[in-house]
């Protein structure tokens, strides 16, 4: 089998074509007239047939099989040009699928704001959310399942690029009624015999036990869940305590029981919540949403996603 033909030698075919003439279709396509006639000769040699006839000074003429491959030819031109054309416009538009994963728990409590004014200007967009662990988020990403993520920073995988919307430090959730829930602060060791409930993900679970290795001994683990609201609905319920990073707006569990976030101190390694995304062109749509997700992180709505201590007073 021959060389493929090519985009490039089929414009400069139907230029010669057009024109009637090697040296017309080079003048129009700022090229050799050398370079059209090499480009009919590799078609010719692709598809074995004969195209054009030459005429010294007189130009060319198709053959008998040139003007049956030369229809070919031109629709095949046309259906690429139509869609680099709807390429374009796609890319350009503020509509299409808008695939958004996600390693936050508590994404809830601040992407529907975020998105919520992208959608009500372009009804064209359909949104897709994913909750899913660390991993899975950049492996979406990667494989083009999501336009962009949400997702811990720490073990970023390479080609992703990262923008950090907010250091998340560690929290103490409990319910209102603990004894230690009137408390401004809470040391990490005052933990050590209180019974706990983790949430138990990937990234989560080797986090939490890299804090848990700075106590004395280990925290008595009652339960685990893989739901940040499974694990709030739990210690609402009296179950236990947990050490979350983000927390929701809302100190209300799902089951309507009252909950406390308390700082920790000393502070201990906090997690970095970021905007993941691919290097080079990517579609409007994606963009707009990147910016308006790193506007919003930078108002006082996303700020009590976060629990730290209050600084003593100076007088």
């Amino acid at each position: 089998m021959g060389p493929q033909p090519t985009i490039k030698s089929m414009r400069y075919f139907l230029e010669a074509v057009d024109t009637c003439s090697l040296t017309r279709a080079g003048e129009s396509l700022h090229v050799v007239p050398s370079a059209i006639s090499s480009a009919i000769d590799k078609l010719e040699a692709a598809f074995g047939v004969t195209l054009v006839h030459r005429f010294p000074a007189k130009g060319i003429r198709l053959s008998a099989s040139g003007e049956a491959v030369a229809r070919r030819i031109r629709h095949v031109v046309e259906e690429y040009d139509s869609l680099l054309l709807a390429g374009s416009v796609h890319r350009d538009s503020l509509s299409g699928p808008l695939n958004i994963g996600y390693y936050a728990p508590v994404a809830p409590a601040f992407l529907p704001n975020v998105v919520q004014p992208l959608l009500a200007s372009n009804p064209g967009i359909r949104l897709h959310c994913e909750e899913c662990d660390n991993e899975r988020a950049q492996d979406g990403l990667l494989s083009g399942r999501y336009d962009a993520i949400l997702f811990v920073a720490q073990n970023a995988k390479p080609g992703i690029l990262c923008e950090t919307l907010m250091e998340v430090p560690p929290y103490v959730l409990m319910a209102a009624d603990h004894r230690l829930a009137s408390r401004n602060s809470v040391d990490i060791n005052e933990l050590e015999r209180e019974p706990m409930v983790l949430l138990d993900l990937p990234f989560t679970a080797q986090y939490l036990q890299g804090l848990f290795d700075r106590m004395p001994s280990q925290p008595l683990i009652v339960a685990t869940a893989t739901s940040a609201e499974m694990v709030r609905s739990l210690v609402g319920a009296g179950v236990g305590c947990s050490v979350l990073n983000m927390r929701p707006h809302t100190p209300i569990s799902y089951a309507g029981d009252a909950l406390v976030s308390i700082p920790i101190e000393p502070a201990l390694p906090g997690l970095r919540l970021a905007l993941g995304s691919l290097s080079g062109k990517s579609r409007r749509l994606v963009d707009v949403f990147k910016d308006s997700l790193i506007q919003s992180f930078a108002t006082e709505l996303v700020s009590g996603l976060v629990t730290t201590a209050i600084p003593p007073r100076s007088d």
